[in-house]
């Protein structure tokens, strides 16, 4: 577009200036002259550009990608290239379930590939990447159950062929049992969360009928427990029960309560807390849980019965008779859980929760005859209340002072007692001893 500044210059060049005279051109024809331009200047004059538009690049043809992965294999080089233009063309329009399904299974194949490569190295003594060795595996199995994913679905008449069934069959027969080292690879570098992928594949694959199925269950549960999958945990642990011993199966049992437990599933933690208690009765993990349980649900019958059918089992146990001391005294029978807590002691005498219960159902005796003692001093009653609620205070003393001895960094369970103790009994001394305790935190 003309711009405003180059009209003076137009204008001086309608003079011509001769030797003699100047000769001016007429008002008229300047006035038109000048009426062309600004007209001009109304115009849009087309710009081009010497940069030219970039075509989209063109889509590689489905049969020009085959040819590079065949040629990977064959070459036993650039598979992973192969492999990710084959899965960049999923997404293509029209491209048929048989065709997804075939992209699939040649990437399976490309992983063949690269796991040879690294068996080929081993067997040469060559510096061998062993995780690259069994995770290429893995990764065909991946895609082998992409393979047989994509090939079930029904074809638009509803009908279902399953073209590549056989040959990924036979390629996972071909490799399963280097699933299972590799699993124990995994395991035995403490990585347990790709050990257990290892393991879940390969049970998943193999026949019912292995010899090697229960134990990689139990390495599967092992895994996934130390995991904190418990989902995981319980999917293998029955199995995993067939090739243990009672040792390791009363852990594999607590693992399974655990699960549950972590799970919020009550009813089953319960149910299996009390097969442990049957199976494994000298695994204390089920029979305190499970006497918890029914101290937290009041049903003391039902754990008073579960403590002495063990009694009957073993009557030389502590942990039996001082569960039926803590239910005693969770049902508030003080004197029935004095008497039981004794019976523990007897049995083992660093039982230190069986004389706190001693000492605590002192206590709570003490506290019930203080609430209806005799308050009037000339009634012969208020003297002998006092001289039985001295007696049971000075009865829970060496209780509470044994609890201290046995757990001394544990103030939090016996100090405010045996301050309530020193102080009835005014024993100047201990209190103040205790007092001071209590105060320096």
């Amino acid at each position: 577009m003309l711009g405003v500044s180059v009209l003076p210059h137009l204008l001086s060049t309608l003079f011509v200036k001769s030797e003699q005279n100047i000769i001016q051109i007429s008002m008229f024809k300047i006035k038109n002259f000048i009426l062309l331009f600004v007209f001009l200047g109304f115009l849009e004059v087309p710009v081009y550009s010497s940069t030219k538009k970039k075509d989209a690049p063109k889509e590689v043809k489905m049969g020009t990608l085959y040819k590079a992965a065949n040629l990977a294999i064959k070459n036993s080089s650039g598979q992973d290239n192969a492999k990710n233009n084959l899965l960049g063309a999923l997404n293509r329009d029209k491209l048929s379930v048989k065709e997804k399904a075939n992209i699939y299974y040649t990437c399976a194949l490309l992983d063949e590939s690269s796991n040879s490569v690294q068996n080929m190295k081993a067997y040469l003594k060559q510096a061998t990447d062993t995780a690259v060795l069994f995770n290429t595996l893995l990764n065909m199995f991946g895609n082998l159950y992409k393979c047989d994913s994509v090939d079930a679905i029904p074809l638009p008449n509803g009908i279902i062929k399953l073209k590549y069934k056989s040959r990924t069959n036979n390629l996972r027969s071909k490799h399963l049992a280097n699933i299972l080292n590799g699993g124990k690879f995994y395991l035995a570098k403490n990585d347990f969360a790709t050990a257990y992928n290892f393991f879940d594949t390969y049970s998943s694959y193999t026949q019912p009928s292995d010899d090697m199925l229960s134990k990689v269950a139990y390495w599967a549960t092992f895994s996934s427990y130390k995991l904190g999958q418990y989902t995981n945990t319980l999917k293998y642990i029955d199995k995993a029960f067939d090739v243990v011993g009672e040792s390791d199966g009363a852990v594999l049992q607590e693992y399974k309560c655990r699960s549950h437990q972590a799970l919020n599933d009550e009813k089953a933690y319960e149910e299996d807390l009390l097969k442990g208690v049957r199976k494994y009765p000298d695994h204390d993990y089920f029979f305190v849980n499970l006497t918890d349980i029914y101290c937290e649900k009041r049903l003391f019958k039902e754990g008073i019965a579960l403590a002495d059918s063990l009694i009957t089992l073993d009557p030389k146990e502590p942990l039996y008779w001082y569960s039926k001391s803590k239910i005693k005294l969770a049902e508030n029978d003080y004197e029935k859980s004095i008497e039981y807590s004794d019976s523990t002691i007897r049995r083992d005498s660093t039982f230190t929760d069986a004389y706190y219960n001693k000492g605590i159902s002192f206590l709570n005796l003490a506290l019930i005859l203080q609430d209806g003692a005799c308050t009037d001093i000339t009634d012969p009653r208020c003297l002998e209340d006092k001289k039985a609620i001295e007696s049971l205070y000075r009865k829970a003393q060496p209780c509470m002072e044994m609890v201290r001895k046995l757990e001394p960094e544990n103030k939090e369970r016996w100090g405010r007692h045996l301050y309530r103790i020193y102080l009835f009994l005014n024993r100047g001394k201990e209190f103040e001893e205790i007092d001071k305790l209590l105060r320096s935190n």
